[in-house]
């Protein structure tokens, strides 16, 4: 019985030794752009009378569904799609006005379409 620890302890001293060489996507720039959106808020347009805001301009995102192995469009990775571009604005608010199903075309079976309106929030001091 005491062959067996020993030898899952040599194999992994083995394993963690080899010269394979491990490549990864991890870098501060993917973690940057991955998270991007989340620093953009989400806010409804009777706050902005409460808010100091320098508006930013008009964005959209889209969702698309290219084929039946794929999920039916949603409005959250067309909200994602926009607090991207809010943020590449340098803003960091976001008020979604209306989202819109659209036709099916040759690239989308199906699709939604949002647009909103992005804002820089400035503190107030």
């Amino acid at each position: 019985m005491k062959i067996l620890p020993l030898s899952v302890l040599t194999l992994s001293l083995l394993t963690g030794c080899s010269l394979f060489d491990v490549h990864t996507n991890l870098d501060k720039e993917n973690f940057t752009e991955y998270f991007k959106p989340s620093s953009v808020e989400i806010i409804e347009k009777d706050k902005l009378v409460d808010l100091n805001v320098l508006p930013l301009g008009t964005v959209e995102g889209e969702s698309c569904q290219a084929d039946d192995t794929q999920p039916q469009p949603n409005k959250t990775e067309a909200v994602t799609q926009m607090r991207r571009q809010v943020a590449d604005m340098g803003g960091n608010a976001i008020v979604v006005g209306k989202c819109i199903e659209m036709p099916s075309t040759v690239d989308c079976k199906a699709s939604l379409v949002c647009y909103g309106q992005g804002y820089k929030v400035k503190e107030t001091k």
